[in-house]
């Protein structure tokens, strides 16, 4: 809060964001938190990366230490093309579009082969 007075978290509550003790830490930095819907489309331009990220950095077995968790991460953020990083915030205003479309309904489906790295 220093560095960034004000900051907002946007959150999902998806599992990884629901343990008691990142609510606790939050409250005790006085973090304000956005509470986003369960199900809603991910309009995040590096959300069709979790996958590859995850693919990239367990390739050789999972990470035996947190030292090297930080390495291989770090080594395929690298490694991601920057004309990626460019044609997923390009994507982001199709999405946006059909999600108005769709007057905000969770129809909306996501993952087309598009966003995929191969």
């Amino acid at each position: 809060m220093e560095s960034r007075p004000g900051t907002v978290v946007q959150e999902d509550r998806a599992p990884a964001h629901a343990h008691f003790a990142q609510a606790h830490i939050y409250q005790i930095e006085g973090i304000q938190r956005l509470f986003w819907c369960p199900n809603s489309p991910d309009l995040n331009m590096i959300e069709p990366y979790w996958f590859h990220l995850k693919r990239a950095t367990t390739v050789k077995g999972a990470p035996r230490s947190w030292a090297e968790g930080i390495q291989v991460w770090e080594q395929a953020w690298k490694d991601l093309d920057q004309s990626q990083i460019q044609a997923w915030i390009e994507r982001i205003m199709r999405h946006v579009k059909e999600v108005i479309h769709l007057n905000g309904g969770n129809e909306y489906k996501e993952g087309r082969g598009d966003d995929i790295i191969g």
